[in-house]
C-alpha cells in the first residue's frame, strides 16, 4: 500500500541482481570500423552534445546488430541505447525516446534469458515504456448518451463510488467495511456494528453495494493457510453477507502480490476455498484485488485464481510522493537522470499521472474479461514533511476524472477516507476540506458517478466512438500524460482552427456543434508542456443536420499525369523499372508510407539482382508484403505498438531514414561505398531549420543533403513536410543512379 516500503524490498533485489551479472565475458572479435565509434562515445558519453551522442549511438548500432544477439552486442548496445532513449526524453521527442528503449529492452530481454540478471532493468524500462506510450498521442474524450455495461455483473451503466465506513460521505452509492479474517469477532457482529454506528452502510444494506474487505491475518502464506483451516467461521461469514438485502463485493486477502512472502499456490486455494463458499450466495461478488505495484520477486498473474472464481479484478492505489525527490527538491529533468525517479514505482518525474501506475492491472481485466474495481485509493495532503494539500487536490482531481474515461472497465471506485494516526502519510478527505470539496466537484463534474439512489448515468467514450443524432454542445475532455510535467496547455482545434486553450486538467471543452455546418468536422488537440508538445489524435465528427448538395465532382488524382518538370525523369525512372503499381499516377498527391516503402524495396531489388524475403507479420493495421519487405530490409520499422500507418503521409526525415538504411542495404549486399560525405551533420549555414529535425532523423538527413540527394525546401530543410508521389520517384531515380 505505501511505495515507500516496497523500495527497501527493490534495494535488496538490486543487489542479488547485480551480484548474478559477474561472469566471464565470451570470445568476441568487434569490425575495425567499429573502434572509431567506440572513441567518439568514450569522449561523448557524459557530455551535453545530444545530436553527437545520438548519431554515434545510432552508427555502433547500424554496426553491431547485423551481427547477431550476442554477450558482447548486448552488453555494448544496451547502455547506448539506454542513454540515447533519455536523452529524446528529456528534449521531448517522445518517438525517438520509445524506439531507443524498445531497443534497449530487446538487447536486457537477450541477456536476461542467457543467465546474465536484467530482472529490474526490464521492469523499470517496460513501466517507463507505459509512461512514454501514454505521452505518444493525446486523446479527446466525449461525454456519451449512454453509457451500457458490456458486464454481467456491476452497475448497467456508470460507476458506483464511495468510502471507508468511519468518515463516509454522503449519497454516495457504496460502502467500504474492512474485516480482519478472524480477528475475534464474527462477520455477523461487524454487520450488525455498522448497521448501528452507519448511516451509509445502513442505506447500503437495504438494497445498495457494500465492498467487504475481508483481509488476512497475518498477511502471507501463514494468513492463506489460517483460511483454508477455518471452514466453520467462512460458511458462518458468508451466510451473514449473503442475508443481507445488498450487492456484496467481497474482496479476499488484498494486495497479495506486495506481501513479503506469500506462497500463490496457497493464496490461490485459499481465495477458490472461500470462492466456493460464497457461490451458494447470488448476491456475493468475488473479488481479486492485488496492489498497483508488485513486490519485485513476483507478478499478479501468478496469484489468479481463475475465471471462474472471479468475478471483478480490482486494485488498491495510493499517491503520496508530491512531486518532490527523496531529499524533498522539486522533480527535474536533467541529462544525468532525474533523481528519485523510478517508474516501475511511479515516483519522480513519474508520479504526475496516477492513471499509469494501474494499467498492468486495467490489462489483466482486460485479457479476463472482467468488469474492475478500484478497491481503494488514497491522496496524501499531508506527509510527515509538511502539508501537500495542492498536490492531492491535482492528483485526485486526475485520477477520478479520467480513471472511468480512459479505463471504462472501471464500474466502482472507492476512497480510503481514514486517518490512520502515527502512519507516513493523511488521506483522510474529512482532515482537509480542500480535498474533501475537490472530491465533491470532481465527481459531479465527472457526471458518470451514480449517486444514492440512482440507476443510470451517462458515461464517457472516446471521440472516435460519438455519434451525433442532433447538433448541440457536446462536453469533451482531453487525456495527455507527460512525464514530469503537471502543468500543461491544451488547445482544441476544429477544422484547422483554434478554438479553446485551457489550462488546467481535466482539459473540459464544451463545443457547441450546433454552431457547426452539417458534415464532417476534424477535431484534434495539441498538448504543450515542459519538453513536450504533441499533437493528438484527429477524429472525424459528423455533424447531423440538412443534407448538403452533393459536391462537384472532383478528378481522380489516379489520372494524374506528371508535371512538366518531373516528366522525362519519371519516363527515365519508368524505364529502369523504378515506377511501381501503387506510384504509377497520382503524381501531384502526397505519397503515403506503404508508397515509398514499395519504392525503396523496389530499388533494392533491383540494385542487387535479389529479392527480399518478407519478415514475420507483426503490424495489426496490415500484412503486406511490401511493408513486411522493408521491415526485413531495416527499411522500416512501422510506429510502435504493432503499427505500420501505411496509409499515412510519409515526411520528409521520415524519407531519409528510409533511403539511409536502404543505402546501407545496397552497399552491404553489393560490397560498394555510395555516400562519401560520412558527416552527420546537418549544414546549418544551409538550412534555417535543421532545430526542427527529431533527433532520430539527424543523421539520416544530414547523409542524404550533405550528399545531394535530398534537396531543401526554400531555406529550410522542412524535415516534417510531406512529398509528393513524383518528388519521391525522382529521388529514388537519382538514388539508384548512384549504385
Amino acid at each position: 500500500m505505501k511505495k515507500y516500503l516496497r523500495r527497501i524490498l527493490s534495494v535488496a533485489m538490486a543487489a542479488a541482481l547485480s551480484a548474478s551479472m559477474c561472469v566471464s565475458a565470451s570470445a568476441f572479435t568487434y569490425p575495425s570500423s567499429y573502434w572509431p565509434l567506440h572513441n567518439q562515445w568514450e569522449s561523448l558519453a557524459g557530455g551535453t552534445d545530444t545530436n553527437a551522442i545520438l548519431s554515434v549511438a545510432q552508427q555502433t548500432y547500424d554496426l553491431l546488430v547485423p551481427l547477431g544477439m550476442s554477450q558482447d552486442v548486448c552488453w555494448n548496445l544496451e547502455p547506448k541505447c539506454a542513454q540515447a532513449s533519455w536523452i529524446c526524453e528529456v528534449t521531448g521527442d517522445v518517438d525517438g525516446a520509445i524506439t531507443w528503449l524498445e531497443r534497449q529492452l530487446s538487447f536486457a530481454q537477450w541477456l536476461h534469458d542467457n543467465g546474465y540478471g536484467y530482472d529490474d532493468t526490464l521492469l523499470d524500462g517496460q513501466a517507463r515504456l507505459d509512461y512514454l506510450r501514454a505521452a505518444q498521442t493525446p486523446k479527446i474524450y466525449a461525454r456519451s448518451n449512454s453509457d451500457p455495461s458490456p458486464y454481467s455483473v456491476g452497475p448497467t451503466s456508470g460507476t458506483w463510488f464511495g468510502t471507508a465506513l468511519g468518515h463516509e460521505q454522503p449519497n454516495e452509492s457504496a460502502a467500504l467495511m474492512y474485516v480482519n479474517f478472524q480477528d475475534g469477532y464474527s462477520v455477523d457482529y461487524w454487520i450488525d456494528y455498522y448497521m448501528g454506528t452507519s448511516d451509509n452502510f445502513r442505506q447500503a444494506a437495504n438494497g445498495g453495494v457494500i465492498e467487504l474487505a475481508w483481509n488476512f491475518s497475518p498477511e502471507g502464506t501463514a494468513g492463506a493457510q489460517t483460511v483454508l483451516a477455518a471452514d466453520s467461521y467462512i460458511n458462518e461469514g458468508v451466510r451473514a453477507m449473503g442475508q443481507l438485502n445488498a450487492t456484496i463485493l467481497l474482496r479476499v486477502g488484498a494486495e497479495m502480490n506486495n506481501w513479503a512472502e506469500c506462497d500463490p499456490n496457497t493464496y490461490i486455494q485459499a481465495f477458490r476455498k472461500v470462492a466456493d463458499a460464497a457461490a451458494a450466495y447470488p448476491n456475493i461478488q468475488m473479488v481479486f484485488s492485488p496492489n498497483d505495484i508488485s513486490n519485485r520477486n513476483v507478478t499478479i498473474d501468478q496469484f489468479y485464481p481463475g475465471d471462474e472464481y472471479v468475478d471483478w479484478i480490482g486494485v488498491s492505489t495510493y499517491q503520496n510522493t508530491n512531486y518532490n525527490d527523496l531529499n524533498g527538491s522539486p522533480m527535474a529533468y536533467s541529462l544525468s537522470g532525474a533523481a528519485g525517479s523510478n517508474p516501475f514505482y511511479g515516483t519522480g518525474v513519474y508520479d504526475y499521472d496516477p492513471l499509469i501506475v494501474i494499467q498492468p492491472v486495467v490489462e489483466l481485466a482486460r485479457a479476463h474479461g472482467k468488469p474492475m474495481i478500484i478497491s481503494e485509493c488514497g491522496f496524501a495532503h499531508r506527509s510527515n514533511s509538511g502539508d501537500q494539500t495542492n498536490y492531492a487536490v491535482d492528483q485526485l482531481t486526475r485520477f477520478y476524472s479520467y480513471v472511468n474515461m480512459v479505463y471504462p472497465e472501471v464500474k466502482a471506485v472507492f476512497y480510503f477516507d481514514v486517518n490512520m494516526p502515527g502512519e507516513q502519510y493523511d488521506y483522510a478527505l474529512s482532515d482537509n476540506s480542500t480535498v474533501r470539496a475537490a472530491y465533491d466537484k470532481v465527481i459531479a463534474d465527472n457526471g458518470a458517478y451514480l449517486y444514492e439512489g440512482q440507476t443510470s448515468a451517462t458515461g464517457w467514450e472516446e471521440l472516435s466512438q460519438t455519434q451525433l443524432t442532433q447538433a448541440d454542445t457536446l462536453r469533451l475532455a482531453a487525456y495527455v500524460s507527460y512525464p514530469g510535467t503537471r502543468d500543461i496547455t491544451v488547445e482544441y482545434y476544429v477544422d484547422g482552427v483554434l478554438m479553446a486553450t485551457v489550462n488546467q486538467a481535466p482539459y473540459y471543452y464544451d463545443l457547441n456543434t450546433a454552431a457547426l455546418s452539417a458534415g464532417e468536422h476534424k477535431v484534434h488537440v495539441v498538448a504543450t508542456g515542459g519538453q513536450f508538445s504533441r499533437q493528438g489524435t484527429i477524429y472525424t465528427l459528423n455533424v447531423p443536420g440538412t443534407a448538403a448538395p452533393d459536391p462537384e465532382p472532383q478528378p481522380d488524382p489516379s489520372q494524374q499525369t506528371p508535371s512538366d518538370w518531373a516528366l522525362p525523369l519519371i519516363e527515365d525512372a519508368q524505364s529502369k523499372g523504378l515506377v511501381t503499381e501503387r506510384t504509377n499516377g497520382g503524381y501531384q498527391t502526397p505519397i503515403t508510407r506503404l508508397q515509398f516503402a514499395e519504392l525503396a524495396v523496389n530499388m533494392i531489388e533491383k540494385a542487387t539482382g535479389a529479392e527480399i524475403t518478407p519478415a514475420e507479420d507483426t503490424f495489426q493495421d496490415t500484412d503486406d508484403a511490401v511493408a513486411l519487405k522493408a521491415v526485413a530490409a531495416g527499411v522500416a520499422s512501422g510506429k510502435g505498438e504493432g503499427v505500420f500507418a501505411p496509409d499515412d503521409s510519409i515526411t520528409r526525415q521520415e524519407i531519409c531514414v528510409m533511403l539511409n538504411r536502404a543505402i546501407q542495404y545496397v552497399d552491404a549486399a553489393n560490397g560498394t561505398t555510395t555516400l562519401t560525405d560520412t558527416s552527420t551533420q546537418v549544414d546549418s549555414s544551409r538550412f534555417n531549420d535543421t532545430a526542427d529535425i527529431d533527433s532520430w532523423a539527424v543523421e539520416a538527413v544530414a547523409l542524404l543533403t550533405n550528399n545531394g540527394l535530398m534537396a531543401g525546401k526554400g531555406e529550410g530543410v522542412a524535415p516534417k513536410a510531406n512529398t509528393t508521389v513524383e518528388e519521391a520517384i525522382v529521388l529514388i531515380r537519382a538514388l539508384f543512379d548512384q549504385f
